[in-house]
Formats: C-alpha cells, sequence, structure tokens
C-alpha cells in the first residue's frame, strides 16, 4: 500500500511538473507570437541636441539649433545641459545659453526634456567643473545635488520643459566619469520630485550592454540608446547581433514595470574616433541607406517615442555641401507624427 501510495504522489509531482513546464512553455510563445504579429505603428520622432558638439563643429549652437527645429520641421528635443558650462566658478550659474534655446524652441512649439547632471550625452560624457574635486565623492555629490537644486529651480518655468532626463546611462561604466553610484543617482531623482512635481522623470541604459528593469522603480520612463554598430580600436567594427524583436521583448516586459520606454539615443551619424572635422577620424561612415535602415529597424521593435542622435552632424553637412542627410531627416520628420 505505502508503495502504491509514493508512485501515486511521485506521480501527481511529475504531472504538476510537466504542466508548470508546459504553462511557461505556452506563455513564452504566445508572448512571442504576440509580440511577433504586432503591426509597428506610426513613430514620433525627435532628435539629441548638443550645443557642445555644434561648437566642436565650429557651428554657432543657437544657429544650428533654429535650422534644427524650423527646416526639419523637430518637435521633440532631448536638450544636454553642461554642468561645466552652467557652474562656470563656485556656485555662479551662468544661464545665458540655456535661456536662448530654450526660447527657441518655445517659440517652435518644441518639447524639450532637459538632461541633467553630472553625466550627459556626448563625450566625454561627464562634465565636472574644473575647481571641484571629483576624486573625493562626499565633495562630488555635494556639488551635483547645489548644481541640481539652482538648475531646477531655474528651469523648471520654461514653457518648452516637458521632462527631466537625469544623468545619462548613469550605471553604465562609459566616458571619463567618476564611478558610478545608485546612491547618488538615488538621492538626484528624490530632490527633482522633490522640486517639481509637474514634470515627468526619464532615466537611460545602454539598449545593448545593460539591463533595462535596474532603473525602473525610480523613473517613468525608461530611455533606452539603439545602437547597429561601434568601433573598437582592437577589434575594429562592431556590429551588435540585436534583432528587433529583442528590443520589443524588452520594451514590454519594462513596460509591466515602468510607464513607459523610448528610444532616447537611436544612432544616426557616424562614429568618429577623434575630431569628426577630419576626415581621417571617420572609422564607421554612415549615409542615406544607413538611416534608412536603422529608422525601419527602429519602427519595427515597436517603440513608438524615438530621439534621432546625429542631428547637428546633418546641419554641419548640409552647411558644408553635402544635405543629403538632411533630406532624408527631413522626409522622416514630415512622415512622423
Amino acid at each position: 500500500m505505502k508503495t502504491f501510495w509514493r508512485h501515486r504522489v511521485r506521480g501527481y509531482r511529475e504531472a504538476a511538473a510537466f504542466a508548470a513546464v508546459a504553462f511557461v512553455t505556452l506563455c513564452a510563445v504566445g508572448l512571442i507570437g504576440f509580440v511577433m504579429v504586432l503591426r509597428p505603428g506610426a513613430q514620433e520622432l525627435g532628435v539629441t541636441f548638443s550645443w557642445r558638439y555644434a561648437q566642436d563643429l565650429n557651428m554657432n549652437p543657437e544657429d544650428a539649433f533654429t535650422a534644427i527645429v524650423s527646416e526639419l520641421g523637430v518637435k521633440r528635443v532631448r536638450l544636454p545641459v553642461y554642468w561645466s558650462d552652467i557652474e562656470t566658478s563656485a556656485e555662479q550659474w551662468d544661464f545665458a545659453r540655456l535661456d536662448r534655446l530654450m526660447a527657441i524652441a518655445a517659440a517652435h512649439d518644441v518639447q524639450v526634456t532637459l538632461a541633467i547632471g553630472m553625466k550627459v550625452p556626448r563625450w566625454p560624457e561627464c562634465y565636472v567643473p574644473s575647481f571641484i574635486d571629483a576624486s573625493d565623492e562626499s565633495v562630488l555629490n555635494a556639488a551635483v545635488y547645489r548644481y541640481s537644486q539652482a538648475l531646477i529651480e531655474h528651469a523648471k518655468h520654461y514653457d518648452a520643459l516637458v521632462g527631466w532626463q537625469v544623468e545619462n546611462e548613469p550605471l553604465f561604466p562609459y566616458g571619463d566619469c567618476p564611478s558610478p553610484s545608485l546612491e547618488r543617482l538615488t538621492h538626484e531623482v528624490a530632490l527633482v520630485r522633490g522640486l517639481d512635481t509637474t514634470h515627468p522623470i526619464m532615466l537611460t541604459v545602454s539598449g545593448e550592454q545593460e539591463p533595462w528593469l535596474d532603473l525602473s522603480s525610480l523613473a517613468d520612463t525608461i530611455g533606452v540608446s539603439m545602437y547597429r554598430f561601434a568601433y573598437n580600436d582592437a577589434l575594429g567594427a562592431v556590429a551588435f547581433p540585436y534583432s528587433p524583436l529583442y528590443y520589443r521583448v524588452h520594451s514590454l516586459i519594462t513596460k509591466l514595470y515602468a510607464k513607459d520606454v523610448v528610444i532616447s539615443e537611436l544612432q544616426m551619424e557616424p562614429w568618429f574616433t577623434g575630431d569628426p572635422q577630419e576626415s581621417s577620424s571617420m572609422a564607421i561612415p554612415f549615409g542615406v541607406k544607413d538611416f534608412v535602415e536603422h529608422l525601419d529597424f527602429a519602427r519595427q521593435t515597436g517603440i513608438r517615442s524615438v530621439l534621432l542622435w546625429g542631428s547637428e552632424w546633418w546641419y554641419y553637412e548640409k552647411v558644408h555641401g553635402d544635405s543629403s542627410l538632411w533630406d532624408i531627416a527631413k522626409q522622416a520628420f514630415s512622415e512622423s507624427k
């Protein structure tokens, strides 16, 4: 009798285990099937604009920004704010350039997300003023918080402001930066929320090289970079192996925890290893064919909101006689909603 019941219990366990595996398998197949049949919708396109990069290309940032929002019809912009340009000496703030750019945005009905903090888009990523001792973490943290408070209190009333990005890929060890700190980031997010209850917060991750969920509990929106290729001195040009399905599945899962997922940085310019004005520094070219392919790749992910990377370069090329990227970008923005 005991042997009978042992076999019966074992049978129940095996049946339960089989049922659990079958359920998980069916759910996985169902999820994959669901995301595969979803039809990609219309994209909402925008750009990142860096006044530092415009200057590096020997252009007037206000002229370049005006052309991008007026001639291309761009209505969504991520605008990095460079700490070392704002805090020119200890607790002395210069908001003049930011004021001018935000006035241009407001005049053209552009929605702006301000990327703030120590680490923001464009190399070397971190822009700590030279008079701050970044090697002393307590000194650095206090300076970041003081700067962030001054900036938020000044900028939160801009008519064109629609949101904040706090730091850029803050836990990804990239750039000439101090070590990442989740504690510092958490404090910065709390500081922004305490000073401005109106505008949402975006946090960003490397779409190819980081987990997407780690910061979802802190943010309203998760922004992910989308790079099809990169360059490494040892390996040369390296293509990322991911398909649109990779991003689509990750996006659906992440939106269970955050309100939204956007592509915060879609690669849309050449890869340079030095001064972009020197042709020899162009490690990986980028043309109209690449532009179309990258945009179509992003569309297939089903992620609706996409910020394109490289608008300053398109304008630079146009000014210097090659308007091919500028023209295809203009067409893309005219077709987006």
